[in-house]
């Protein structure tokens, strides 16, 4: 496997993703002390209906927007990083980001948390759990930071399948 880690980033439709930031912290840890190249990568999501095929993910430009951010920050810490946005047909995020670490030879996956929850969403799932069940590469998931905490350089808790 190449040096290379690969984050996965969405864009938090409730609050200016938490979990985001973790995994965001959490990669710039791990790469500033490994010297991994580190690829971001938002997949958008779309949606076939009556009226042609609609991005339900976010707002135009978003999801870039959000990618080259933390881009240009990991590079301000001295990290390698680069973007990669791609598409996805509803309910196969987990595997446009799958394909995306595939393409990449990513040594491991990193993505955030959305929940505090101890059970995923059973009856549709989530894409951290579809991610660990369909991945034959390691997949890190990082808590997110409970508002208002002090964050620490060390993860609370994380999950990792191999």
């Amino acid at each position: 496997m190449s040096p290379t880690m690969m984050l996965a980033v969405d864009t938090a439709r409730y609050e200016p993703g938490r979990h985001v930031t973790a995994a965001v912290e959490m990669v710039r840890d791990l790469a500033g002390k490994t010297g991994d190249k580190v690829v971001v990568v938002h997949v958008h999501e779309y949606a076939v209906g009556r009226f042609g095929r609609i991005r339900v993910d976010c707002a135009d430009d978003e999801g870039e927007r959000l990618v080259s951010d933390i881009v240009a920050d990991l590079r301000a810490a001295g990290i390698t990083a680069e973007g990669d946005v791609r598409d996805a047909d509803f309910g196969h995020i987990a595997r446009g980001i799958l394909a995306a670490g595939n393409d990449h030879d990513a040594r491991i996956m990193v993505l955030g948390s959305h929940t505090s929850k101890d059970l995923p969403s059973i009856t549709f799932g989530s894409v951290a759990s579809r991610l660990l069940h369909l991945s034959r590469r390691p997949v890190l998931i990082v808590p997110m930071h409970p508002a208002g905490a002090q964050q620490t350089a060390e993860p609370v808790a994380v999950a990792v399948a191999t």
